[in-house]
């Protein structure tokens, strides 16, 4: 991002701490949602024409930046929303966000994350493959990687755990 920028780690700090931009991630390293990266540079050309920071804040905060709007008017909703809609744990949505299984659509110009519907698909996914017994930075990996191996595997496994105590439940049943 600095060298699409053409800014410093500094400036981007700076920009984080006034809450003008949202880093997806900031431990061990900054890293920064695509949209960002327009943003920073339409700050950069702001401060070019004279703007002073105060000024940046401002637009930021009070009209957004063009790119910033939602397309289409899909529905966003607050967390507590996208919670309360789909019954489900707002610690946990923010836990799995902290992590990196997903990220949310945008943040509103106050910080606030905003969710679509399409969401509940990601997260119905990653519960799916828990109940496969994948830990979360197993099914991280598998989201990063796109790695359907590793499903496939572990539903055999299943399987062949399911084959095995079909015949024990067999026997039980004739105990009876």
């Amino acid at each position: 991002m600095l060298v699409e920028t053409k800014t410093t780690e500094d400036f981007l700090l700076k920009l984080v701490q006034k809450k003008i931009i949202f880093p997806a991630q900031k431990e061990p390293e900054l890293f920064f949602f695509s949209k960002d990266i327009q943003k920073v540079k339409k700050i950069v050309e702001l401060k070019q024409l004279g703007f002073t920071d105060y000024e940046i804040t401002k637009i930021s905060r009070e009209v957004g930046f063009p790119h910033e709007k939602d397309d289409g008017g899909v529905k966003l909703y607050s967390i507590g929303e996208f919670c309360k809609k789909y019954n489900l744990s707002s610690r946990r949505i923010k836990y799995w966000e902290e992590i990196g299984l997903f990220f949310p659509a945008v943040r509103s110009k106050g910080g606030v994350r905003l969710y679509k519907d399409s969401l509940i698909i990601h997260i119905n996914f990653i519960k799916n493959l828990q109940k496969l017994g994948f830990e979360l930075c197993e099914i991280k990996s598998i989201i990063e990687s796109s790695d359907t191996q590793k499903i496939e595997n572990r539903i055999k496994e299943i399987h062949d755990t399911i084959n095995e105590i079909k015949p024990i439940i067999k026997n039980i049943k004739k105990l009876k």
